[in-house]
């Protein structure tokens, strides 16, 4: 994993990071729920989801579908 980004942070120091993971010889992107453990350590969670990378750009093109444009044109 090279750079782990934070898009939300919840209740009780939960997170939700982005980041790119490999499995297999097979590239990820990961949308993952994190958590501190006991030991103050962040952890993944197994709640979230892994999109193999050739699927990025059917993704970007769903969110810019479903979510408005807010950018001033």
């Amino acid at each position: 994993m090279e750079e782990r980004i934070t898009v939300h942070e919840k209740a009780r120091g939960e997170t939700i990071n982005v980041y790119v993971g490999e499995y297999r010889g097979t590239k990820y992107l990961h949308i993952r729920e994190w958590y501190v453990d006991k030991e103050q350590e962040e952890k993944p969670t197994k709640k979230g989801v892994a999109i193999p990378i050739e699927k990025i750009e059917a993704l970007k093109e769903a969110i810019e579908r479903l979510v408005p444009n807010t950018e001033e044109e």
